[in-house]
């Protein structure tokens, strides 16, 4: 009797769990591979890029193929006085229900920026369909604009833009790939301040935006505009403030200690023209900061290592010579030294501790932060820093002489 009613009991579980009572069928969702966030008129605007599923079949194995004039994302728009009202009046013009957890990148308006985005921090942290890692970019525009923008040879616009973010950063350090979570962590950070990368539309020619009208961009092999990484947004806490070029984000990164892969064009030793340069690849770097309290301010010490190869080189002095190869390093410690210079001279111009100094002073002073904190943004223009910078050319390349030199 006991067996029969445990079998019983077995059976009505089995029967219980079994199946999804909260599932959600493919061919009802709608999945974004990309959103942007505008506003305008105390109303938020946002636009989402939706995958065609249809659009995105190669045929592979079967006996067709997607038709090549169907687009394989479907850009539309909705608005609502709040962010998550904006998303549920989308259904009101689109058939399937948004899903989130595939999007790879969000573009910001300026407008939107400027007011202050915790709303859409607080949208992408709370909900359970949206990801935390989804990469940040800003535009000095709408940002509608860019999720309408194709980028060949890409399928999916909003992957091809995280591409081109997380690219930029591991072969240049000029443009961090920044991540929702990095933007609310430095909310909550002492430095309350982070940079995010601007894209925008240019136009191949030079032109302008307005030249496009009437423009068929698919009776030319050259496309008329292109998206591109631009300058940097600067935030404090969660509102855009102002913006700063990439040569003075990349002397932030090497503060940041951000530069793991890059190129750095210097002036040969001894240089008779401005012809004479060379390229040194970088290839492993570290940055050390240590921050030391002097008086009523701050001392900074910054210790960098850089190592690499030549990878381009138009100078005269043969590098069989070690002097040729020291006066090399030299030269590249140099303009490391006045890169590095340059973004704290950005940072310090915005009223923004860019370079996260702030959290140092605190885990090593926490009293003196106590004092320091009350009006950090007018100290820092006292920070002074004590920049050492040592890079080793570790390989010259095949060549120990420059191909000019051997012309007749």
């Amino acid at each position: 009797m006991k067996r029969w009613r445990l079998l019983l009991c077995a059976t009505t579980a089995c029967c219980m769990l079994a199946g999804c009572w909260d599932r959600r069928e493919l061919n009802e969702l709608g999945i974004t591979a990309a959103t942007s966030v505008d506003r305008s008129d105390k109303e938020w605007i946002v636009t989402y890029q939706v995958i065609v599923p249809s659009a995105m079949w190669t045929g592979a194995g079967g006996g067709g193929a997607a038709s090549s004039s169907q687009s394989s994302v479907h850009v539309f728009t909705s608005r609502g006085s709040t962010i998550r009202e904006a998303a549920g009046r989308a259904n009101l013009e689109f058939t399937r229900q948004l899903y989130f957890s595939h999007t790879d990148v969000l573009v910001l308006g300026k407008e939107a920026a400027q007011h202050g985005i915790s709303e859409v921090l607080d949208l992408f942290l709370r909900s359970f369909d949206s990801r935390e890692t989804v990469l940040l970019t800003v535009t000095d525009g709408e940002a509608s604009k860019i999720m309408r923008k194709l980028v060949p040879p890409e399928k999916l616009p909003g992957r091809a833009i995280a591409s081109i973010l997380e690219t930029a950063q591991k072969t240049s350090g000029r443009t961090p790939a920044v991540k929702i979570f990095d933007v609310a962590r430095s909310i909550y950070s002492d430095s309350n301040a982070i940079l995010v990368p601007e894209i925008g539309l240019r136009r191949v020619d030079g032109g302008n935006e307005k030249d496009l009208e009437g423009v068929d961009a698919y009776k030319t092999t050259i496309v008329p505009t292109k998206l591109r990484l631009l300058r940097l947004g600067v935030f404090k806490g969660a509102k855009l403030v102002g913006w700063i070029d990439q040569e003075e984000s990349y002397g932030l990164d090497w503060l940041n200690n951000r530069i793991k892969k890059s190129m750095i064009a210097f002036p040969c030793p001894g240089a008779k023209s401005e012809e004479e340069h060379a390229v040194f690849q970088v290839r492993a770097a570290k940055t050390h900061v240590v921050p030391v309290k002097a008086k009523d301010t701050f001392q900074i010490n910054v210790r960098v290592k850089a190592k690499g190869a030549l990878s381009e080189s138009s100078c005269t002095r043969s590098l069989t010579d070690p002097a040729t190869v020291s006066a090399m390093e030299k030269q590249i410690e140099k303009v490391i030294l006045d890169d590095i210079r340059l973004g704290w001279s950005a940072a310090q111009r915005m009223h923004a501790d860019l370079a996260g100094f702030a959290d140092k002073i605190h885990r090593k002073y926490p009293d003196a932060w106590q004092k320091a904190k009350q009006d950090w943004e007018r100290q820092l223009e006292q920070v002074e820093l004590n920049i050492r910078v040592q890079a080793t050319l570790e390989n010259t390349g095949m060549l120990n002489d420059t191909v000019s030199e051997k012309l007749p």
